[in-house]
């Protein structure tokens, strides 16, 4: 089901968002090209909505707690993990906690000149590619104060190799008004990052009572940054965006972070007599949605290439584990050429074959991410590498992404031969890695 838990404000923004009525105006978006961002139906594949009783600690099955200093960006704030007793943390009054009302509270605490806070990853527990991917938050404004709704890379590289997409940042030198989105990678990192900031219109501040909604559009090659209105992005950044020769890295999965950092000057800014102590920072909600392709779970497809016209195919009308999956002449209704998509999570899916029972596998495992690796019949039993994301390409086209490599379902060498076995490679955009869904009786 999607927009689960949806608010009732959050229902009126919408209506208001969909008040357009002149076919000229809509005409106009057309012909300009514009991305229809919002007109796509999005399915909510993952939420934190902090909705247990107060005084509950975060999920520790979604996220880790960093504790300790974080000298390197000029910060002072000491982490502490929730209900922590290890000085400087106290565990009556905790940095971190759901206040029972639906919130996740982030709390800085100055402890007589020692400032205590909180940051929190889903590292190694959730991590995402592509999708619409937003937090509602409440924030505070405080000279010093640094609240930051962000994602890093999974690659195994360290900072900025790893890529860094920050989704919301606030510092005082902005003015209660503005908040920015940038990313950060290889040669293009800290003072250097790419972004953009945004001003909220009405005299709208970051304190101004309300939540909004911080938010990115995230597809292959492009993210597109929103406030509130995931149809009108602010900023959208491509390869073409990053310096000439620099490497772009957000065709990965990221995982979600959440942290409230105190400036020791620098680009957050001192704190002074006038900061609030304790200064909060309040999640409504984390939500992770994917673009919902008109995928039928319940349904039989056959799975074409766009490039050769062959079918994926069950070789031979196996029943075996370790059947190769290839490419072949559309049959008709042929079992061993239908196939099913069902959902696991995170916008992934299983697909099954019809004759066999089985699901495409990437053979050697979860860690085959070679480019290469050929792709086999084989027993669900839940290793990402048997796990596909397909995305949208328009016009009943998807490509099929690999969970365990992040890496493409191919024809190898763009063949239009019969029997020749998948694999997965590097995306790359062309017909080789597109395939047509039709739905069968």
């Amino acid at each position: 089901m999607a927009e689960l838990n949806i608010r009732k404000d959050q229902l009126r923004r919408w209506f208001r968002r969909t008040s357009i009525t002149t076919v000229g105006v809509v005409a106009m978006l057309l012909f300009a090209g514009l991305d229809s961002l919002y007109a796509q139906t999005w399915s909510l594949s993952w939420s934190e909505e902090f909705n247990a009783p107060s005084g509950t600690a975060p999920s520790s099955s979604n996220w880790n707690f960093v504790t300790g200093g974080n000298q390197p960006n000029g910060e002072i704030e000491v982490y502490c993990a929730p209900y922590s007793n290890v000085w400087p943390c106290t565990a009556n009054n905790t940095n971190e906690y759901q206040d029972g009302n639906g919130n996740l509270v982030i709390k800085a605490i100055n402890n007589n000149g020692t400032w205590t806070s909180g940051r929190m990853n889903s590292s190694g527990k959730r991590s995402f590619q592509y999708g619409r991917i937003e937090a509602r938050m409440k924030l505070q404004v405080g000279d010093g104060f640094w609240p930051a709704f962000w994602m890093q890379g999974t690659n195994g590289q360290q900072w900025p190799a790893n890529g860094e997409q920050d989704i919301m940042e606030w510092v005082q030198g902005y003015g209660p008004n503005v908040t920015s989105s940038t990313i950060h990678g290889p040669g293009y990192s800290g003072a250097n990052g790419i972004g953009s900031q945004f001003t909220f219109p009405n005299g709208g501040r970051i304190d101004d009572g309300q939540y909004h909604t911080y938010g990115v559009i995230w597809t292959e090659n492009k993210m597109q940054y929103y406030r509130d209105n995931p149809s009108q992005p602010f900023f959208t950044v491509t390869p073409a965006s990053i310096p000439s020769g620099d490497q772009w890295v957000y065709n990965q999965p990221f995982y979600l972070l959440l942290n409230f950092a105190i400036g020791g000057g620098g680009f957050p800014g001192y704190t002074d007599s006038s900061t609030p102590n304790p200064g909060t920072m309040l999640v409504d909600y984390v939500r992770v949605y994917q673009s919902s392709s008109l995928i039928n779970s319940g349904a039989w497809y056959t799975v074409s290439n766009e490039n050769s016209g062959a079918c994926v195919d069950d070789q031979n009308w196996s029943t075996s584990d370790g059947a190769i999956v290839q490419q072949w002449s559309c049959g008709g209704s042929q079992n061993n050429q239908q196939w099913q998509f069902t959902p696991t999570d995170s916008g992934y899916f299983k697909v099954t074959n019809r004759n066999a029972g089985h699901v495409w596998d990437v053979t050697g495992g979860p860690g085959a991410t070679a480019i290469g690796t050929k792709i086999q019949l084989w027993s669900y039993g839940g290793g990402t590498n048997q796990q596909w994301m397909p995305v949208s390409l328009g016009n009943g086209r998807y490509k099929f992404v690999a969970r365990n490599s992040g890496l493409c379902l191919d024809v190898p060498s763009a063949s239009t031969a019969n029997g020749v076995q998948l694999q997965q490679y590097t995306c790359n955009g062309t017909a080789a890695q597109a395939f047509v869904l039709t739905q069968q009786p």
